[in-house]
């Protein structure tokens, strides 16, 4: 399994604006600068994360994007669904209908098992859980 570039992306932006919502407005060059991301693409996650009301953008000189709530009120699967959509590993488990196999296909248990322990993990930290390794592993630089 691999997590898609437009969310790791996302992740690395929310994680920027948690580290600096005291501060104000973060401005998008400056997260494209310290991410070394591109700035198209991470406006286009910025529109999703906008339209999911994870973010909001000010406008003026000093302006840029904050959270809109408190980082630890922000969990990572939040953060998925506004970019991804549903968390969906194999279509079966959310459309069983989809497949013929479905009530045979011993590879079906696995499946549910690994969104099961995934979509737990992503609702159970939030973005105070990885500001708070990102500052652990700062300071061991």
């Amino acid at each position: 399994m691999k997590l898609s570039t437009r969310f790791r992306y996302g992740t690395r932006f929310m994680i920027d604006l948690a580290m600096y919502c005291d501060k104000g407005p973060l401005a998008m060059t400056d997260v494209t600068n310290q991410e070394r991301l591109s700035k198209k693409y991470l406006e286009q996650i910025a529109y999703r994360l906008l339209q999911a009301n994870l973010i909001k953008s000010v406008r003026g000189p000093k302006g840029g994007y904050v959270l809109t709530r408190p980082p630890e009120k922000i969990r990572i699967i939040d953060i998925y669904k506004a970019i991804e959509g549903p968390l969906v590993l194999v279509k079966c488990l959310k459309l069983p209908d989809s497949c013929d196999l479905v009530k045979t296909c011993a590879a079906r248990d696995i499946w549910s098992s690994l969104q099961n322990d995934l979509e737990s993990n992503l609702t159970h930290r939030t973005l105070l859980d990885l500001i708070n390794i990102k500052r652990k592993n700062t300071l061991k630089k």
